[in-house]
């Protein structure tokens, strides 16, 4: 069975029910509160990390506001798990951690999918027709404030995608049923007119029966 060196991490959100300004503290701060704290490993705002946050209790906690955003509007707050899983509320994180981990199974075609997702064809000149090309439709001029057309590429570089990953993994007779393709569809995106980002969910299914719910923000 092959195995990669995961760089696509699940992490699972916290829910988040209510976030307010802290007054009076030198720094600007935001009380955020949720679902169950206790295992909190990273805030995020507007998708940058808080430089420091301190768990109050189970259902609050304080999270500093980086300093990039300490004079502007936060638009969005995560607030993400140590828990490595995949489930409905898990966010895909893209990094290499400090020890890196290996992946297999539902995780390796995840991460095996999202990478030609993002590739942008002609970056290989080996096989320049290759990639989904899902990064390129974010420099593209918008013409609503939907970004509906945005929103239409990104779901044709999804199809495109999962067409050219069942025919490179019919050349691979040896591969495992759970980290192969049987179907990718897209279950939500929505356009974040403020961070210029794409915020979608990808269900993906594997031969095995396996599925696996990629949730990130482009």
């Amino acid at each position: 069975m092959a195995v990669d060196l995961q760089i696509a991490v699940p992490q699972e959100a916290i829910l988040v029910s209510r976030v307010t300004a802290v007054p009076g503290l030198p720094v600007r701060t935001l009380r955020i509160s949720g679902e169950d704290f206790r295992s909190v490993d990273e805030v995020l705002m507007n998708e940058v990390p808080s430089p420091s946050f301190v768990v109050l209790n189970k259902t609050t906690l304080l999270a500093q506001v980086p300093d990039a955003l300490k004079n502007g509007t936060i638009t969005s707050v995560s607030v993400l798990s140590k828990n490595l899983i995949i489930t409905p509320k898990s966010f895909i994180k893209f990094k290499l951690s400090p020890v890196p981990g290996k992946t297999k199974g539902i995780l390796r075609l995840m991460q095996v999918f999202l990478r030609l997702l993002l590739q942008t064809p002609g970056s290989d000149i080996f096989a320049p027709k290759l990639g989904g090309g899902a990064l390129s439709h974010l420099g593209q001029s918008i013409s609503t404030e939907e970004g509906s057309d945005v929103i239409s590429s990104f779901i044709i570089s999804v199809d495109n995608t999962r067409s050219q990953l069942i025919q490179i993994q019919g050349r691979n007779q040896l591969l495992p049923p759970d980290e192969r393709l049987l179907s990718a569809n897209v279950l939500s995106a929505g356009f974040n007119k403020n961070e210029t980002a794409i915020v979608t969910a990808i269900q993906l299914d594997s031969y095995a029966g396996s599925t696996a719910v990629a949730r990130f923000e482009l």
